[in-house]
């Protein structure tokens, strides 16, 4: 039976006696009632055997503590003694240290200032023979100058330093320290010719001695000066085999590739220097050795001679591909930079920031001069090809097909110039370059204003030579569709206008933030090398486009987002003026016809005969407008019955009417009634006397109107209405039918039929 389960903390008793039982029962075998009072009965007994032994073996643990208990309290006392000892020896060998570093304190403090003397003394010493043995060095220093022997002089040199260290307590310090500096100058110059020699060579064993030689004599960044003044004495006559090499073999290496020549032969010295300046200067530090190729560089571009911002001028007066020219510089930049980044990240370089700063400024400060005469370069290329978009066309058609094309051509031009200041300058002059697009665009508007005037002559000369005619009403048609091409040529500009800003603003966005973020761990870039006026300008600017793009995006009805708002104002102003020709187009017959109305005559007025006015018809002036009114829905339906999107938005920018879900068509029909009426109720208030047969004509006129115009589906305004109500009311109920109507009209009105007022 295992009894250790009683001994545990979470011990269950009724646990315990299962868990038993079932073992019981498995190795028993029996499945039966009975065995449960034979498990209990032998595990009861053995329980009462085990609390048996238990008690026992109290009871004998007792026994023992007893009778052990005089021992102990024995042993406890013999122990307290043996501590009250010990503590009075450690209080009297405390009393007597004290008193020893009493009686010999004095003896210790003379101790130690005569081992200060001693080691004085023996400085002392060291500094004499050191004197009485810098005679003789400087001597042997100068027969080795004498014999040349640049071993000899460095192991002196070497010599004549430690003992300058040694001496640096005695009087007459600085002027040694003079003489040994004096004799490094002189160990410098004997050993700079074939210190030059050997980093021109490339001999790294004799670079290695000198190293070692300028080491000892602490001179090794005069040694980094020498090697770096010989590698830019290579890189600049390369430079100038380059330039001579473009003027003599022009054809086999054109003059726009010298710079990429010259590049990549600065790359391939660099990758060799790189590996030659760890094997030589290893010893001394990795950053240092690894820095000095790149420091090369840096100190040689700004410094070639001829210059390459002066060379890069001298070609671009001789070319008439200037931009393709600097694009070309451009990608050589970026290019070599990119190599140069791509080799610091192979090699795992780090640079240095003065160094990283100075690297990047040699490599691209000579192109900002460039950077900013790039807009005035693309403003005359722009210009040059929109003036030949200037031209003027024969007819209308040829003027409306010319303003498609030009605004196409127009967009591709721009997007490649934008591609252009991207190439060329990173974007820098992306500011500089919208004002010069906002120009470009004005100009291209001029073909829209010329074209508009055009279309504007043309209807006012077939007004005046053929009005009426078949041959106007075809000519008016043709000029029709060229408005409304017109119309969708205005929208389609706009609708580009709209989209290149968003583009512009999206690239003003990612040059925000390279500025504010300019240099990507230990790579090199443009943005870097902005000055501060520059670099705050240009955020200065984009933060104002911006604000002005927030401007527009909270006025809901603004198009602009806010780089173009005057070229957007000024469209706007032409889909006006586009629109107001092409309701000129459809009132032309009606203005022509209404010309002709004019009072019918009284026939007679001596009888005194009031005809009735179903013996009155529609004056031929009046029945000819109803008629050309009927056969407008017939022409506008195949120009508006599904115009494309384009159109729709140019309408829709026109007129607010035609954003309501009914056709453009029916739009513009109401457009031409609401006019017509307006044009008939002048005619009409320009009549003087109205006899009460003639304001019977004309009230039957009217009706036929108001009849011609229900069949359109469309209604005479509130005017020409309440004008038919004071031409039929008679005399003697004109007052109170007059109710309602407006205070002009009544009195125009009773004037024109000579109604006296009761009033």
């Amino acid at each position: 039976m295992d009894i250790s389960a009683l001994s545990e903390p979470t011990f269950s008793a009724s646990d315990w006696i299962n868990a038993n039982y079932k073992k019981y029962r498995d190795e028993n075998g029996k499945n039966d009632s009975a065995p449960a009072t034979s498990f209990i009965q032998s595990y009861v007994a053995k329980l009462q055997l085990y609390v048996q032994q238990v008690n026992y073996a109290v009871e004998e643990s007792s026994q023992q503590v007893v009778a052990n208990m005089p021992r102990i309290a024995k042993e406890a006392a013999t122990l307290q003694c043996d501590v009250a000892t010990l503590q009075q020896k450690m209080s009297a060998m405390r009393q007597e240290v004290a008193a020893v570093q009493e009686e010999t304190g004095d003896c210790m403090a003379t101790l130690e200032r005569l081992n200060t003397l001693q080691t004085k003394l023996q400085a002392a010493k060291e500094s004499l023979q050191e004197s009485d043995g810098w005679g003789n060095l400087l001597a042997e220093l100068e027969d080795c100058f004498e014999r040349n022997d640049l071993k000899g002089v460095c192991e002196k040199l070497t010599a004549l330093q430690k003992s300058l260290q040694a001496q640096e307590q005695l009087p007459g310090h600085a002027e040694r320290q003079t003489q040994v500096e004096d004799f490094k100058n002189r160990l410098e110059a004997m050993a700079s010719p074939s210190l030059v020699q050997c980093f021109a060579e490339s001999n790294l064993e004799q670079s290695q001695r000198h190293v070692e030689i300028f080491s000892s004599i602490q001179r090794l960044p005069q040694l980094h000066q020498y090697y770096r003044a010989v590698q830019k004495n290579v890189l600049q006559q390369q430079w100038k085999q380059t330039l001579e090499l473009q003027v003599t073999d022009s054809q086999q290496t054109p003059h726009q590739h010298f710079l990429t020549l010259f590049y990549d032969q600065l790359l391939d010295h660099c990758q060799r220097q790189l590996k030659w300046c760890v094997q030589l200067f290893g010893d001394e530090s990795s950053e240092v050795a690894q820095s000095q190729p790149f420091l090369v560089i840096a100190e040689l571009l700004p410094a070639l001679q001829p210059t390459r911002d002066a060379h890069i001028l001298q070609l671009l007066k001789t070319s008439n591909e200037r931009l393709e020219l600097l694009g070309q510089y451009a990608q050589a930049n970026q290019s070599f930079v990119l190599h140069l980044n791509s080799m610091l990240e192979q090699s795992h370089i780090v640079l240095p920031s003065d160094l990283h700063r100075q690297l990047g400024e040699a490599i691209f400060e000579y192109f900002h001069k460039f950077i900013n005469q790039y807009p005035r370069l693309e403003e005359t290329q722009l210009s040059t090809q929109v003036d030949r978009l200037l031209s003027n066309q024969a007819t209308p058609s040829d003027a409306v097909h010319h303003l498609e094309d030009s605004t196409r051509k127009l967009y591709e031009w721009l997007q490649q110039a934008c591609a252009r200041c991207a190439s060329i300058t990173n974007d820098l002059a992306l500011c500089k370059l919208i004002t010069v697009l906002n120009g470009i665009f004005k100009r291209q508007l001029e073909n829209f204003n010329r074209t508009q005037r055009q279309l504007s002559l043309n209807l006012g000369s077939s007004n005046s030579n053929s009005a009426g005619t078949g041959a106007a009403r075809s000519e008016n048609w043709s000029l029709l569709q060229y408005t409304m091409s017109q119309l969708q040529c205005l929208a389609d500009f706009q609708l580009q206008l709209h989209q290149f800003e968003q583009t512009l603003h999206t690239r003003m966005v990612t040059l925000s933030n390279r500025l504010q973020k300019p240099s990507t761990g230990n790579a090199i870039n443009i943005y870097q090398t902005c000055d501060r006026p520059t670099h705050t300008q240009l955020l200065a600017s984009i933060a104002d486009y911006q604000t002005k793009r927030a401007e527009a995006s909270a006025a809901t009805s603004a198009d602009s987002l806010g780089i173009f708002p005057q070229i957007y104002a000024t469209l706007k102003t032409y889909l006006a003026e586009t629109h107001d020709i092409t309701l000129n187009i459809l009132l032309q017959p009606i203005e022509v016809h209404l010309a002709h109305i004019r009072p019918p005559v009284e026939a007679h007025t001596s009888a005194g005969i009031n005809m009735p006015a179903f013996s009155f018809a529609p004056q031929e002036s009046i029945t000819q407008i109803g008629q050309y009114l009927l056969t407008l829905p017939q022409h506008l339906e195949p120009l508006l019955l599904s115009p494309s999107a384009l159109l729709k938005q140019a309408l829709e920018l026109c007129n607010i009417k035609y954003t309501q879900a009914i056709p453009c068509a029916d739009v513009l029909l109401s457009l031409v009634v609401e006019q017509c009426c307006v044009l008939y109720q002048a005619q009409i208030m320009q009549i003087k006397s109205l006899p009460a047969s003639c304001a019977t004509q004309l009230s039957v006129d009217i009706e036929y109107l108001s009849n011609v115009l229900e069949e359109l589906g469309l209604t005479i305004n509130l005017q020409l209405s309440q004008i038919l109500i004071l031409l039929k009311a008679a005399p003697e109920q004109y007052l109170s039918l007059s109710s309602g109507c407006e205070p002009r009209l009544v009195t125009a009105i009773r004037q024109m039929r000579n109604i006296i007022s009761t009033q």
